[in-house]
């Protein structure tokens, strides 16, 4: 489920919603944890990884070689 963020503009506090991508902004907006219903949507950026960081490659060994380290190329 992700998370929306938002900052009031009369207490300038910020706060986030978790709510589906199904579910809409309620008609009356959002309000913040205070009460204040004076409050806009933040934009900011996500870093996106896939995981752990890839394993370093290791070296090929046999040497002078392309594509496989030099094994297959006598």
């Amino acid at each position: 489920m992700p998370a929306y963020d938002y900052r009031c503009r009369t207490c300038d506090a910020s706060f986030e919603i978790r709510r589906s991508l199904r579910e809409s902004v309620p008609a009356g907006g959002v309000t913040c944890p205070a009460g204040h219903a004076e409050t806009s949507r933040v934009f900011s950026a996500v870093a996106v990884s896939r995981g752990a960081a890839a394993p370093a490659m290791a070296a090929p060994s046999g040497g002078g070689g392309a594509c496989c380290g030099g094994g297959c190329c006598g």
